[in-house]
């Protein structure tokens, strides 16, 4: 074997993890190595379970015991050795936070600059008058009124009062016996001694005159008595009125201006207070920063009233939709009717032809004004009351807030939306906070940039001239108006905030490479998709500049469109061009080309994989016979292009105004009897049209879901689809005790199957018998678990075989009972390969493993935990369980990018699957980066043309070849060299 260029390789040897087969293998260190192969060939036990594992393992075990005890510590991989190994750090496709208060800047730890930031060069604003508030010491001001008033003749003034209800006649007394006689109330001069009677329910403002006197420097120390009395007296602020300006000589202050000064963060005229400027108040999370009363999320939940109201139907047919599943449907829709009549509002035409009053009656209420009800039960009783109606939304905020009922808040929760806090407006910190700016910019209008408009204002602030980095980002310099507004900063201000300004933009920038520019700030990471949380990651651990480490990342290519792969793969160079070693755990053929070394396991899945085919160059992988990686490789196999892409004569099902996000009021037309890929630049709209208001909307139509689909006018031609599956990559479980056996129902099944035989029926036992998830034939001791966890405090936490069953979840007895010689604890340890042919002659078992097979996931264990799969193989098994049911007459899937975690091997046999789908005569939508799916697609929709602000407009759609002449496309510039 060739040496490595640094003479340094990691070694392993004997690697037994999971369906690894003692392999030996070495890879060399500060390169960037992938590993590849089918889908459940033995990568990640190779990269995650052994090399990470170990790495890991070896650095918790360096620390002190203490220590120790508080980290999660990973169980030492199945391996004979690992020489060479690095500290490593893995990067993985797991969704991030989800705590709402999780964003984009915080995940990133851009937020932690900023607030630093603006607490040591922001500028405070008042947010009623918009003027900058300073604060200053009364040595300041003195200094300040002694240059700016030379000359002059000045009124000291103390606002004592401002914006105060009462009659203020113990403050008039007061001021007396200080000796302060004169002063101005609410505006007016007034004598204190025989002072205006105040209204006490109205608010007021007073002002003291402290002194009077004549600006000179003789003068100063009676300047700064007057002015340290009016700071006193007035809480922090003080006001210099100029009374008489010099006689010929030029002036900055007219006669009659005022000017005013705080010793605190708080405006002189209005009052408004900023507590101090220190970091913690820039800080949504904490209550000197955050919005009262949305306590910093930004969001409140209020009632939808696209959610409520059913715009097709008339009053009389009820077109509230929450009172229709109420108890007391009947009384509310009288209510409405009575309503309806007392304004001559029609009750017999749909709610959407009613004017814009009429809405509001019916929605908002009458106000003070009374309306007689009349009310018969069905028992003859009769009731009648005068009161207001208090509206549609009124009544459904009340009901929500009095109810004892779980039910009932979930029923109604289902019809509220988040929208933006009607106080702060959705900037999440509360006034005074966000009058604090840097460059003029403020930090919501910051945080609400887009990665690459944040970009632009950083570097406004440092000069005007256009940073070469928008030509490496091959993009040009946004524009907006924040950062129109952006101003360079001052010399002093750059100084302090020089340090933090280089890590925001090295930040930035680095998002910007990974293909993330799209984003804004204020992203929720809630909402981030798993390869947007594993690339902001990747970004976020580049900007550390560790070196000798050994990164080990999974498919980081993943929602990437491929205009923005030769930038991350740039990206990664950067951290072996540190020093790192970088293993790839990458279906992607562009990263395979670009790969510095390649390890091939295979040469198939489970029991049939677990074999190193290559470890060596691309080259050696292309000609490799036995691995289907280099087949594809090389063009000895391909996903070929259709020779007949079926027509949209089935009707279409339309969207009409979609305006989700950044979709930019879109009318959407997709073909029924089609399959159909959505694409796009990363960020350009497809999630927001597909999974956030096409799906939400058919699951609520036709399926009664509480899902809440995003902003929209409605969906014309659902009438033609019976029913809707939307298959993502969410888990199938959250515990180890579901497993692709129990999601497909193909256990239940099984359970039935050894139910019925001989011994089973002599023994009384039923098919729940067979299940290890009750009491009855699992073994107690371990609960069906087949282990049971050993706490050991300073070292990992040992999963210990029960000594009972050794591990085999069920008892003795029912372990007896057997199916052509296999117990259920065999089958459950079967590969779905191996019990297709244990059940080849049971029609309803057959059929669901089978199709288990038809979608590349023959090699899985029926028993495997569900929390050991990937979103990819996660969501394979969410399609094999729908296309094993006998499908409705008009079946409308809806996938988001299936061929996540997918070789090209996979990828054909999961197009030929979508395929025969389509030629049932179901319509499948996919949303898809992976072209050699796009380009064997019936229809075509291509958003964009980029992300974020710039993106959610229809670029393109019609058949691949239509896209490819698309100038405009992204998509079809790609496409055009597989077609």
């Amino acid at each position: 074997m060739e040496d490595s260029e640094d003479g340094g390789w990691i070694t392993v040897r004997g690697a037994r993890t999971h369906n690894l087969r003692n392999i030996d293998v070495r890879i060399p260190r500060g390169k960037f190595v992938v590993f590849s192969g089918v889908s459940g060939s033995g990568k990640s036990s190779l990269a995650f379970d052994t090399l990470y594992a170990e790495g890991q393992r070896r650095y918790i075990e360096s620390l002190s015991s203490y220590a120790r005890q508080f980290l999660g510590q990973m169980k030492k991989p199945d391996c004979d050795s690992i020489e060479g190994l690095s500290p490593a750090i893995s990067i993985d496709q797991k969704q991030g936070s989800h705590n709402p208060r999780s964003t984009v800047a915080t995940v990133t730890e851009i937020m932690d600059h900023l607030r630093l930031l603006w607490a040591r060069i922001g500028i405070p604003h008042c947010p009623d008058c918009g003027n900058e508030v300073n604060r200053r010491t009364v040595q300041e001001i003195v200094d300040d009124v002694l240059w700016k008033f030379e000359g002059h003749g000045i009124a000291v003034w103390s606002p004592v009062v401002r914006n105060r209800k009462g009659t203020h006649a113990d403050l008039f007394h007061a001021m007396v016996e200080q000796g302060y006689l004169a002063g101005r109330v609410n505006g007016r001069d007034a004598d204190f001694e025989s002072p205006p009677s105040l209204e006490k329910n109205l608010r007021h403002d007073i002002d003291v005159r402290i002194d009077r006197v004549k600006i000179n420097r003789q003068n100063r120390q009676r300047l700064t008595e007057a002015i340290e009395i009016a700071l006193r007296l007035g809480g922090g602020t003080v006001a210099i009125e100029s009374i008489g300006s010099p006689k010929g000589k030029k002036s900055d202050v007219e006669e009659g201006e005022i000017v005013a000064y705080s010793e605190e963060f708080a405006c002189p005229i209005h009052g408004a207070f900023l507590p101090e400027m220190s970091p913690r108040v820039f800080s949504f999370n904490n209550p000197l920063g955050a919005c009262p009363d949305c306590q910093g999320l930004g969001v409140q939940r209020e009632f939808s009233p696209e959610l409520v109201v059913d715009q097709t139907s008339t009053v009389s047919e009820g077109c509230i939709r929450p009172f229709r599943r109420s108890m007391m449907s009947g009384w509310y829709k009288s209510q409405m009717v009575q309503v309806a009549n007392h304004y001559s509002i029609p009750t017999d035409i749909p709610f959407r032809d009613l004017d814009n009053d009429q809405k509001d009656i019916l929605l908002y209420g009458t106000g003070s004004t009374t309306i007689a009800f009349h009310f018969e039960s069905d028992r003859g009783s009769s009731y009648r009351m005068n009161r207001p109606w208090e509206g549609v939304f009124a009544r459904l905020r009340r009901t929500l807030t009095d109810t004892s009922s779980d039910r009932t808040r979930s029923r109604l929760s289902s019809f509220m939306t988040d929208e933006p806090c009607s106080v702060c407006e959705g900037k999440k910190l509360n006034r005074a906070v966000s009058m604090v700016t840097v460059g003029d910019v403020s930090l919501p209008d910051f945080s609400a940039s887009t990665v690459m408009e944040a970009l632009a204002v950083v570097q406004s602030w440092k000069t005007a001239d256009i940073d070469p980095i928008w030509e490496s980002l091959e993009r040009e310099r946004p524009t907006g108006d924040t950062i129109e507004k952006t101003k360079i900063l001052d010399e002093r201000s750059l100084f302090i905030g020089n340090d933090v300004i280089k890590e925001i933009e090295s930040r930035l920038r680095f998002l910007a490479l990974v293909g993330l520019d799209y984003l804004t700030m204020d992203r929720r990471a809630n909402t981030l998709s798993g390869g947007e949380s594993q690339r902001i990651r990747l970004a976020t651990q580049i900007g550390t500049r560790l070196t000798g480490v050994m990164y080990v990342l999974d498919e980081p290519s993943i929602g990437l469109h491929p205009r923005d792969n030769s930038r991350l793969l740039d990206t990664l160079r950067e951290l072996t061009d540190l020093g790192n070693t970088l293993i790839v755990v990458e279906h992607d053929e562009s990263t395979l080309m670009q790969a510095d070394w390649l390890v091939d396991l295979g040469p198939g899945a489970g029991k049939e994989g677990g074999e190193v085919i290559v470890s060596g160059k691309i080259d050696d992988l292309v000609e490799s016979q036995r691995s289907e990686t280099g087949a594809y490789l090389s063009g000895r196999k391909m996903i070929p292009v259709p020779n007949q892409r079926k027509p949209p004569d089935d009707g279409w099902l339309v969207v009409n105004n979609a305006r989700q996000n950044n979709l930019q009021n879109l009318d959407v037309a997709f073909p029924l009897g089609c399959m159909i890929a959505v694409t796009g630049v990363s960020g350009s709209g497809k999630s927001s049209l597909v999974t956030e208001t096409l799906a939400p909307s058919l699951l609520r139509a036709l399926h009664r879901s509480d899902t809440t689909p995003g902003r929209h006018d409605g969906i014309d031609g659902i009438e033609k689809v019976d029913k809707a599956i939307v298959i993502d990559q969410s888990p199938i479980g959250r515990t180890p005790r579901s497993n692709a056996a129990t999601y497909t129902g193909v256990f239940d099944l099984i359970r039935a199957l050894f139910a019925e035989t001989t011994l089973s029926k002599e023994r009384g036992y039923k098919p729940g018998h067979f299940s290890f998830n009750v009491r009855g034939g699992r073994c107690e001791s371990c609960k069906g678990a087949g282990s049971s966890v050993l706490e050991m405090n300073f070292l990992p936490d040992v999963w210990v075989t029960c000594d009972i069953c050794k591990g085999k979840r069920y008892t003795r007895e029912t372990l007896e009972v057997e199916w052509k010689g296999r117990t259920i604890h065999d089958v459950l340890e079967m590969s779905v390969d191996e019990a297709c042919r244990l059940f080849a002659n049971q029609s309803k078992i057959s059929r669901i493993l089978t199709t288990l097979q038809d979608v590349g996931l023959g090699y899985i264990r029926l028993g495997q935990p569900a929390t050991t799969l990937s979103g990819g193989e996660a969501q394979r098994v969410k399609l094999a369980t729908e296309l094993h049911r006998p499908p409705k007459k008009h079946t409308f899937y809806i996938l988001d990018e299936p061929t996540t975690g997918l070789s090209l091997f996979d990828v054909h046999q999961l197009v030929d699957v979508l395929l025969r789908i389509r030629s049932n005569g179901h319509t499948v939508v996919i949303v898809e980066h992976h072209l050699d799916v796009v380009k064997s697609c019936d229809w075509v929709i291509d958003l964009g043309p980029e992300g974020g602000s710039r993106g959610g407009s229809m670029v393109a759609q019609g058949t691949p070849e239509d896209i490819t002449t698309v100038k405009e496309s992204h998509t079809g510039r790609h496409l055009i060299d597989l077609l």
